[in-house]
């Protein structure tokens, strides 16, 4: 089973403040909940979010992240820029 985790983090790209928000089954549900919580952020605040697909291992008995589908970067003045692919 394939699951979407979305996280945002805010402030300075020297040291952001990284909030881990949540997981679902379903890939378009994760970039939507992903983008509500980057305009979540108060005003004048940059912040990244990003939907990382997760990939169960059975012989660990865990999921392991494997690949970044989306970012997006909300700017200090709210402009939202989505990049697809990621930082892998």
């Amino acid at each position: 089973m394939q699951l979407y985790e979305w996280c945002i983090a805010t402030g300075p790209g020297d040291s952001p403040r990284l909030s881990p928000v949540g997981l679902t089954d379903a890939e378009p549900r994760a970039r939507a909940r992903m983008l509500e919580a980057l305009e979540a952020v108060p005003p004048g605040i940059p912040a990244r979010g990003w939907v990382v697909a997760m990939l169960y291992l059975p012989v660990l008995c865990c999921y392991d992240r494997y690949e970044t589908r989306v970012c997006a970067e909300r700017t200090e003045t709210g402009e939202l820029r989505m990049v697809a692919g990621g930082h892998d």
